[in-house]
Parts: structure tokens; C-alpha cells; sequence
């Protein structure tokens, strides 16, 4: 199997189906992009919730491997099978959980040592670059923006996760629109203090 190149300009493009890459997630996307060196042709892509799992996924799957989203609530046997047939073809296959494989309920051994002996690819917490641009990604998205000071701001004081960045988001831009202001450093200061 050769090396699967991921297309991080489109990755990258800044519309709705993009992923922004930084040192919190970079290692993930060049894993992905190297499905030759993956061990049984099989890694398996964990992460927190809406961390961009889902969307890397799609983009691996558009370049020729297999991806099986939420595959811990795959039954065990349909599991085996589809990782059989893609490694008796050579295809690589990405399992996709929100879960690290110790966690996920397998009690068919044969697909347990399979798993185990997967390439794991972690998808980390958020770093400062990350929830800067997901601020802005998640409020330009929504047609609205903040301030410099206020960005500053909330990238030292908010929770360090993709669905509370996210949250944030969508929180902010309904209070300013209620209120009929900008999303403001007194506006930040007020939602991130409740």
C-alpha cells in the first residue's frame, strides 16, 4: 500500500469542512498520512468530541483507505470481518472512537488482539494557537467576530475542550445579537464568569 497523501490545503481551506492544524493535532494528520507504516494496516483515531475525528476520517476515506466512525459501538463480529477484508486487500482502515480501544466493550478476543496491536493515533487538548483560530473559525461561521482583547482573553480562561470552545461560540453570539452588541471583553467576561 503506498502512502496515503491527506489533502491538507483543502484540510486547510477555511470554509465548513475544514480542520485547522496546530501542535495539538499535527501528529495525528501526518499518522494519518502514513497508513504504510501502520501495523495490520489498521490504526485507530481517538480523540474528544469535536475535535475534527470525523472530518479526518472522511478526507482518509477520499484517498482510497476504509474509515469506520463511532467503531466502538460496532457489534464485535461486523468489526472483524470489515478489518479481514480490508487487510486481505491491503486497504488500510481508520477506526474512529471517542474512546482509547481499552475502554471499548470487545469481547471477541481475535478483533481484541487486533486492536491492540493497532497503530493508536490521539488527537490532544486544545493548545493556545487551536483555540484562538477555533474562536474565530466557530464565531465567522455564525457571521459575527471579537475583539483583539477579547480573544486574548478567552484563550487564557476557556475550558481546554473542542465542544466547550465551540459552546463558547455559539454562546456568545446569541447573547450579542440578544443584546444588540459586539462580542466585547466585558461580553466575554460576563459568559466565561457563569
Amino acid at each position: 500500500m503506498k502512502q496515503i497523501a491527506l489533502p491538507l490545503d483543502k484540510l486547510r481551506s477555511g470554509g465548513p469542512e475544514s480542520l485547522i492544524v496546530t501542535a495539538s493535532n499535527t501528529d495525528a494528520v501526518a499518522a494519518l498520512g502514513a497508513s504504510d507504516r501502520w501495523p495490520g494496516h489498521c490504526a485507530i483515531l481517538v480523540g474528544p468530541p469535536r475535535s475534527g475525528k470525523s472530518l479526518m476520517a472522511r478526507y482518509f476515506a477520499a484517498q482510497g483507505g476504509e474509515a469506520i466512525d463511532d467503531a466502538d459501538g460496532h457489534a464485535d463480529e461486523a468489526l472483524f470481518h470489515r478489518w479481514n477484508a480490508a487487510n486481505e486487500s491491503r486497504r488500510p482502515i481508520l477506526l474512529v472512537s471517542a474512546k482509547l480501544p481499552a475502554n471499548w466493550n470487545i469481547s471477541l478476543p481475535d478483533l481484541r488482539s487486533r486492536l491492540g496491536a493497532s497503530q493508536l493515533i490521539e488527537i490532544g487538548v486544545p493548545d493556545e494557537e487551536l483555540i484562538n483560530q477555533l474562536v474565530l473559525k466557530h464565531l465567522n461561521d455564525r457571521g459575527t467576530s471579537i475583539g483583539t482583547d477579547a480573544l486574548s482573553y478567552t484563550t487564557r480562561r476557556i475550558e481546554r475542550s473542542h465542544a466547550a470552545i465551540e459552546e463558547f461560540a455559539r454562546t456568545a453570539n446569541s447573547l450579542a445579537l440578544a443584546e444588540g452588541v459586539a462580542i466585547t471583553l466585558p461580553l466575554v467576561r460576563r459568559l466565561l464568569q457563569d
